[in-house]
């Protein structure tokens, strides 16, 4: 009798009795017809249960044949019947390593395809803002967080800046520095104390000081040539 796994039986032992009914048209095989029945509710039933439950299979399908029951569309009636399941020792083991083996697999499978997607998450940020892998390693590895932790990071985040320079926050940044070029130096210092407070709105006093100090420089402006004296016009 055939199991959910393809190439692997139950043995079975049915017993039973059955009974014509009046017809005018009688069966000519009754026997045959409650056998097919009873084999057919057992069939059902293993096909749905694994070897090493062969006794929980039996148990299910005696439940279901252990009462009188009217063949339908045929008269015969089917008295009782007992069916006895075995399955080998040896196959049932194999089947459940089987089975094992492959929930191991498709567990795999969705961990391998989460850490693809987070890759593919990491990268599509990443080339966003370069800055976010600080993030990602503090997430995973918090305790390793250190000085030199920190400038690792920032040389990344500069190594990629370097070969993104069509990512949004460099694009940012360079919209910024060619905006406070065209600034008077009045207008440069307020923009630059503006920004200097959002970083310490922010927790970054650091850098907001970094910020002032930087803006003490006027930026820099196309060099001329000194004059060498007097120009003289040929005669």
């Amino acid at each position: 009798m055939s199991s959910p796994a393809p190439g692997y039986y139950f043995q079975a032992h049915l017993t039973g009795a059955w009974q014509r009914l009046p017809a005018a048209r009688p069966h000519q095989h009754p026997q045959a017809a409650a056998t097919d029945y009873a084999l057919s509710v057992a069939q059902k039933i293993a096909g749905a249960t694994q070897l090493s439950q062969a006794d929980l299979a039996e148990a299910q399908t005696n439940s279901h044949l252990g009462r009188p029951v009217d063949l339908p569309n045929l008269p015969v009636r089917l008295l009782w019947a007992r069916i006895r399941l075995t399955a080998d020792a040896q196959q049932a083991a194999h089947v459940d390593q089987l089975l094992r083996e492959r929930h191991q697999a498709e567990h795999d499978a969705r961990q391998d395809h989460r850490r693809l997607q987070r890759a593919t998450d990491l990268r599509d940020a990443l080339l966003t803002d370069p800055s976010l892998a600080f993030a990602y390693w503090f997430l995973d590895h918090p305790e390793a967080v250190d000085e030199a932790t920190v400038q690792h990071v920032e040389r990344l985040i500069t190594a990629a800046a370097s070969y993104a320079p069509g990512t949004t926050w460099v694009q940012v940044a360079r919209i910024l520095q060619d905006f406070v070029l065209t600034l008077p130096d009045d207008s440069r210092q307020h923009l630059i104390t503006s920004l200097a407070h959002i970083f310490d709105r922010y927790g970054q006093p650091q850098r907001a000081q970094q910020l002032r100090t930087a803006g003490q420089t006027s930026p820099s402006s196309p060099s001329t040539a000194p004059s060498s004296g007097p120009s003289q016009a040929a005669l």
